[in-house]
């Protein structure tokens, strides 16, 4: 495994949504409490970014080469040029206190999205997934902070997270209609070992987490047992996912959210967008079919 490296200081105050773009050879992110999406151009080394007027948690892609975001109770259009936004899907149900967290293209072209309590207080979060109407669906309930989906490489396994309680789950996914079922426990992190932030699957099954307040990255094989630790430079290590041309490199987000100063100044490349390159090969992401 090659040596971990930074490739954008962004001081984001809560990196995420790793997303890398086969078509443009880059990697999108988001600062969800900063309000900003990045794409990072990895030939040019061109550097993009948009505020965003609210919260953001995540970027997706769509079949037409259109960018997506997940807002904080919405699914909106980017336009490049402009910078402007067009809401495409408003959640009504979606509680006043609660805000969208993060998501995935499922391996069908379904977009999932989940939901959390701003104030990781309260169960209120929830699991959607949306097809090519764009109707959402909710897949499961009860999150006080849901992190991922993630699915395995024949797409009937989804592992998602309750990061508040250190909990990874893994449910059978049935592929036809996006319905979860026998959702079990599939790993706890130990009090005081970190917790479960943004997830990712590589093309052998295994489960590589984020682990925020952790430091680290850690993979999961198929089993549950840890196979491998990746020290970031950073407490608060947000989300995961793969690219490159070979889609062998990991890219990794942070976050400066909750440090002092004290903290900032041993961790100065808080914030930053990380990758390293490792053994395995990761999944590609669909583009959404709506």
């Amino acid at each position: 495994m090659n040596e971990l490296q930074c490739l954008w200081e962004a001081k984001a105050q809560l990196g995420e949504g790793a997303r890398y773009d086969a078509e443009r050879d880059a990697i999108w992110w988001v600062d969800i409490l900063g309000q900003k999406i990045f794409c990072l151009d990895l030939q040019s080394g061109e550097k993009r970014t948009w505020d965003t007027p609210e919260t953001v948690g995540c970027t997706y892609p769509r079949q037409n080469g259109d960018v997506l975001a997940l807002f904080r109770h919405s699914i909106v259009k980017l336009d490049q040029a402009t910078g402007d936004f067009e809401t495409l899907v408003t959640f009504a149900d979606e509680p006043a206190q609660n805000r969208f967290n993060d998501g995935m293209i499922g391996p069908d072209g379904r977009l999932w999205a989940c939901s959390m309590d701003f104030d990781f207080q309260e169960p209120t979060g929830k699991l959607y997934h949306l097809g090519s109407d764009l109707t959402p669906v909710e897949a499961d309930v009860g999150y006080i902070v849901a992190n991922g989906p993630a699915f395995s490489p024949d797409g009937t396994r989804l592992y998602i997270n309750e990061t508040m309680k250190g909990e990874i789950f893994v449910c059978d996914l049935d592929p036809s209609s996006g319905r979860l079922s026998n959702k079990t426990l599939f790993a706890q992190l130990p009090e005081g070992d970190g917790l479960p932030d943004g997830i990712c699957v590589d093309s052998d099954g295994g489960l590589w987490v984020a682990v925020v307040t952790g430091g680290k990255v850690r993979r999961y094989l198929p089993n549950g047992e840890i196979d491998t630790e990746i020290d970031v430079p950073s407490p608060t290590v947000t989300s995961v996912g793969f690219g490159g041309r070979d889609n062998r490199t990991l890219f990794i987000t942070t976050g400066t959210i909750l440090m002092d100063d004290e903290t900032l100044a041993r961790h100065p490349l808080s914030g930053s967008l990380f990758c390293v390159d490792v053994p395995q090969q990761g999944l590609e992401m669909p583009a959404f079919s709506g």
